[in-house]
């Protein structure tokens, strides 16, 4: 039987080395076509490798858990074509000490993956972000990304739901630049630009001010209000997000979100841990789908009966396409805490399990 598992582990590890360093590969694509732009434009070459470097823990984040599912697929298709699963079934072996090898692998991947998506990927988001923030920010225009608080500039946290070009939507604004004064913003559309002395200028459309006096509470309601942010007001130093805070910060964060946002009310306090939380079940379900793949692509990789690698790849394209179409359903629910988007990620997790379960007491 040591004979038998050391077989089976040394086919599934050479199989998985292959398929883990093709598809950290393709994954890397867009930081490679981002530093060959960098290139075109003649940025230093250390930012540069720094950049690509820093790509690679978010690449294994997702390379992982799909090369364990292509190894599982192939190896046990290509013994079970060869007749060998049928030999060892016929000598008293079952389908679970079959498997045995395989899935402590997969547990050992989980944890691995673990490791890699809370303390590696999120350093790796921070700093290629922040190497590329530093090498292309000339403008405080920059500043303004879409569907994330921004701490940028003294006195403000802007958040801003799309953007498109110089034209926003979905703005909230809370400013603080008053001593004694909180005054929330918001605007459903609006425009940025810079003006001659390089300020930023936010002009905004059916706004609503609170307070718009001091000593006067209350909401008011205008069709336009302008916001100038004077030049040096944004740090340019690049600020966190979400995906960029570890596991331990997003756990803070999920505790108490004024922690990450001190200046949110009520509501957006309980949108942003919604989106923490979103975050912190991304992380966890990519490293446990190492496990459920693996366990999935045994008995699914059994029952092929085909030589051909290309079924072994079709089923791995269909697998990862439903279980990441979770992953992308959550994260579009963020900021819809009444959807529990953070349990919509186990779905595939727990049904994979089942299946597998089901399918390799069939097989035994």
């Amino acid at each position: 039987m040591r004979i038998l598992n050391r077989y089976l582990l040394r086919s599934f590890l050479t199989t998985l080395a292959v398929a883990l360093v093709v598809l950290t590969f393709v994954l890397s694509l867009g930081a490679i076509f981002k530093v060959t732009d960098l290139i075109a434009r003649g940025a230093p070459w250390r930012p540069i490798l720094a950049i690509f470097l820093y790509s690679l823990p978010a690449a294994l984040a997702f390379a992982v858990p799909m090369s364990a599912l292509i190894s599982a697929l192939l190896v046990f298709s290509r013994l079970s074509a060869d007749g060998e699963i049928t030999a060892m079934k016929a000598c008293g072996i079952s389908m679970w000490q079959i498997a045995s090898g395989p899935m402590m692998t997969a547990g050992l991947l989980t944890a691995l993956c673990v490791y890699i998506n809370s303390e590696l990927a999120p350093k790796g988001h921070f700093g290629q972000r922040s190497a590329v923030h530093e090498l292309s920010q000339s403008t405080p225009l920059g500043l303004i990304e879409e569907g994330r608080f921004i701490l940028d500039f003294e006195g403000l946290t802007i958040y801003v739901g799309r953007r498109k070009g110089s034209a926003i939507s979905n703005i909230r604004i809370y400013d603080l630049r008053q001593p004694g004064l909180k005054r929330e913003v918001r605007a459903k559309s609006g425009s940025i630009r810079t003006n001659r002395k390089g300020e930023l200028v936010l002009e905004l459309q059916d706004v609503m001010v609170d307070p718009l006096i001091e000593d006067r509470p209350g909401p008011a309601f205008c069709e336009r209000w302008s916001i100038t942010i004077p030049r040096g007001g944004g740090d340019r130093k690049y600020r966190k997000r979400e995906d960029d805070f570890s596991t331990l910060e997003i756990l803070a964060g999920v505790r108490d979100p004024r922690t990450l946002y001190p200046n949110l009310n009520a509501d957006d306090c309980r949108i942003q841990r919604s989106v923490l939380l979103v975050e912190l079940h991304k992380r966890l379900v990519l490293a446990c789908s190492c496990f459920a793949f693996v366990w999935l692509g045994i008995p699914l990789g059994t029952r092929t009966h085909r030589r051909e690698s290309s079924i072994g790849l079709a089923i791995s394209l269909v697998l990862v396409a439903s279980f990441y179409l979770f992953i992308i359903t959550g994260e579009s629910l963020d900021e819809h805490p009444e959807a529990f988007p953070h349990l919509i990620m186990w779905i595939p997790v727990v049904g994979a399990l089942a299946l597998a379960a089901l399918l390799i007491h069939r097989a035994n």
